[in-house]
């Protein structure tokens, strides 16, 4: 068994082969030399196949690395909608109710606040969304932590636990403009 030259030597072609081998299939084809090496590489994961593929990357002419490597950026980029784009997308969305939970990115004792939310977002029935860069350890202890607030009052995910608080909430609302 072959054994890393660097920390991470593994993950890091295993990631690097996984963004370029969509890039080779469409700039070189399926039939290619170096497509084969890819996803023979990414299905076997070993370390010694991934180098491989590498080394057959590092052995294309300048010109194909290139234009592979512009691929793979461009891709990146590619992925990032415009705002413009974003907003026009929301624009045809209806408003759907959603009970948030929000926990702050830095405090580790906090407890989430818990809320009921309009959103003009197509998500599934739970999505967690995390900034990138924030610590996993940090964000498995949040998740607990939400998890836990779930548990102990599980009326936060009732629709008419947030229906009757709009009511009371709305009711308060009318009651001090009357009294004003």
């Amino acid at each position: 068994m072959q054994r890393e030259r660097y920390p991470g030597e593994q993950r890091g072609l295993t990631l690097f082969l996984a963004e370029l081998q969509p890039v080779v299939e469409l700039v070189l084809g399926q039939d290619h030399l170096l497509w084969h090496a890819v996803r023979r590489a990414l299905q076997k994961g070993s370390l010694e196949s991934l180098r491989h593929a590498r080394q057959v990357f590092n052995n294309q002419p300048r010109e194909i690395k290139q234009l592979l490597s512009l691929g793979m950026v461009e891709e990146e980029r590619a992925g990032v909608p415009s705002k413009d784009d974003l907003l026009d997308s929301y624009a045809t969305r209806q408003p759907e109710e959603f009970v948030s939970f929000d926990v702050a990115a830095t405090a580790e004792g906090d407890e989430p606040v818990v809320r009921l939310r309009h959103e003009l977002v197509d998500i599934p029935a739970i999505r967690v969304m995390v900034r990138p860069g924030t610590l996993p350890s940090s964000v498995a202890s949040k998740l607990r932590a939400i998890a836990d607030l779930i548990e102990r009052d599980r009326r936060l995910l009732s629709q008419r636990f947030w229906s009757d608080r709009h009511l009371h909430v709305e009711h308060d609302a009318s009651d001090s403009v009357e009294r004003g």
